[in-house]
């Protein structure tokens, strides 16, 4: 009865050299295949895990901060008079 099943996916076991060798091969290009799309992503986006957009945005933020305070103290303060 256990000779009759045939065996399927990862659950290949190889007779010989060369099927483990190629059992081998395909288990590490599978693997190969989930985590170059991962690693791509990283890599290209390093800038952002490293903190680099995170200064540029503050250093916009920053100047954002101060053009606004120069535009403010610029404008004329309207005062009321309270005498009359």
């Amino acid at each position: 009865m256990l000779n009759q099943l045939k065996s399927f996916g990862l659950n290949i076991i190889p007779e010989n050299k060369e099927k483990m060798e190629q059992a081998a091969e395909s288990v590490e290009t599978a693997i190969n295949g989930l985590w170059e799309p991962i690693l791509t992503y990283l890599k290209d986006n390093d800038n952002v895990f490293s903190g680099e957009v995170l200064d540029e945005i503050d250093n916009i933020n920053y100047q954002t901060m101060r053009l606004s305070m120069t535009m403010n103290s610029a404008t004329e303060k309207r005062r009321i008079n309270y005498d009359s």
